[in-house]
């Protein structure tokens, strides 16, 4: 006779629901998943796919929050850390707390909300091989009352990352309350584009 199978749980966060940034991250984790039922989203796998990464990125920021991110607006990276992480990792041994790990995810969120914008961009305009300025400039013309200020403000960032020598080394320019504001903003464009493009109901 075979043994009982033991009962496994899944390991959670015990949030403070009381905080008023987790509040925030929590509404928008609502907002994916309302537009996950739109019929119109489920017909567009691109934007399907879009949200799936999207609420990555929400969830890197509640992670990044959880380990005690904090701002480095003025200050460069202490390299002496990373390099005792590195030596650690060699020796199998991963460290999972800690500010480099609270680095790590808001990294995570920058990434995901900068690609995801370039995507949705790219639905909501309906252009396949066009870059961000264009993008924004055309989506501003169909949704004249949609604003990007700190959507722009992590695209400008990770463009930093990824193309310049010193990427954020020396310090980083956009605030874990921008990446949060970002978030929303992003939203606000694809329940704008989510509205236009609703199926209507044939009158009888």
């Amino acid at each position: 006779m075979e043994p009982a199978a033991k009962k496994m749980s899944s390991p959670t966060l015990d949030l403070d629901t009381d905080d008023p940034t987790y509040k925030a991250l929590f509404g928008y984790g609502g907002r994916i998943g309302k537009l996950l039922k739109e019929p119109s989203i489920l017909a567009n796998p691109d934007l399907a796919g879009s949200l799936d990464d999207f609420l990555g990125a929400v969830y890197a920021l509640i992670q990044a929050k959880h380990h005690k991110f904090a701002d480095r607006a003025g200050r460069p990276i202490d390299i002496k850390p990373v390099a005792q992480r590195a030596v650690r990792i060699s020796k199998g041994i991963v460290r999972t707390d800690g500010e480099w790990i609270a680095g790590f995810y808001f990294n995570n969120a920058l990434f995901r909300t900068a690609a995801v914008y370039h995507r949705i961009l790219k639905i909501v305009v309906g252009k396949q091989k066009a870059y961000v300025p264009e993008l924004l400039r055309d989506g501003r013309k169909r949704y004249p009352h949609w604003t990007s200020a700190k959507l722009d403000e992590v695209h400008n960032q990770v463009n930093d990352l990824k193309h310049t020598p010193r990427g954020v080394h020396d310090k980083r320019t956009v605030t874990y309350e921008d990446a949060v504001a970002a978030i929303g903003e992003l939203l606000d464009l694809i329940e704008a584009w989510t509205a236009a493009n609703a199926p209507t109901t044939p009158k009888p």
